[in-house]
């Protein structure tokens, strides 16, 4: 072995190591999606219908804490909670902790545009969080988006592995359009979205779409197996 295999053998161990250091083999690639798979494109139309919004999801949860846990009262702290490893790196094919589980679920609700109901895919429990995952697909990339989401009651929002929204400032009910990201960049092929939806009592869910640079309307076809 001459003296550069030795140095990319050296680096490439070290990378190793130090994943493991960290509390497990890290993930470097994105995996190829075979659920909660979703096409984007352009409309040039202002108006918001249900097509707007992401509503295929991996959901993993619930995980619950206690009523005086976080603080008590708004229990703000609960969105800073990380209740997986690497909440970032969320693609479905993590082990869940008992008693969590992964569900792909299809949200339709006819009294609200865009509503992930977390209440009714989880019992309607209270003090809870859930994780929520799905792949957008982009023929070509998209740059200046806007990312507009709603909650009840917390919400933390990743792309691609980057955290680009977090919302935890009093409890709400969930509306769409609560929240508007500016300057997102969507590449071309699959992005991956993790939400992490926290509630306290009461309502839980969340609204999640994109507009183009222009505040047009990014349609979104849920892909059928």
């Amino acid at each position: 072995m001459n003296n550069c295999g030795r140095t990319v053998y050296v680096l490439m161990f070290s990378v190793v190591v130090c994943a493991f250091a960290l509390g497990g083999c890290a993930t470097f690639a994105e995996v190829t999606p075979t659920k909660a798979i979703s096409d984007l494109s352009a409309t040039g139309a202002s108006a918001v219908t249900k097509e707007h919004f992401v509503t295929k999801w991996l959901l993993l949860g619930p995980f619950a804490f206690k009523a005086d846990d976080f603080g008590g009262d708004q229990q703000q702290a609960a969105a800073d909670k990380a209740f997986v490893p690497d909440e970032a790196g969320l693609n479905g094919l993590q082990i869940p902790p008992k008693p969590a589980v992964w569900t792909e679920k299809q949200f339709d609700d006819e009294n609200a545009n865009g509503r992930v109901n977390l209440d009714g895919a989880f019992k309607r429990i209270d003090h809870a969080a859930a994780y929520a995952v799905s792949w957008v697909y982009c023929s070509e990339e998209i740059a200046g988006a806007s990312l507009l989401v709603g909650s009840d009651d917390y919400i933390t929002v990743w792309i691609n592995g980057k955290a680009v929204h977090t919302y935890k400032a009093e409890r709400r009910a969930g509306e769409a359009d609560q929240d508007k990201i500016d300057n997102i960049r969507l590449r071309k092929g699959y992005n991956r979205i993790v939400v992490k939806c926290v509630d306290v009592v009461l309502g839980w869910d969340f609204f999640l779409r994109f507009t183009d640079k222009d505040g047009n309307s990014i349609a979104v076809k849920t892909r059928v197996p």
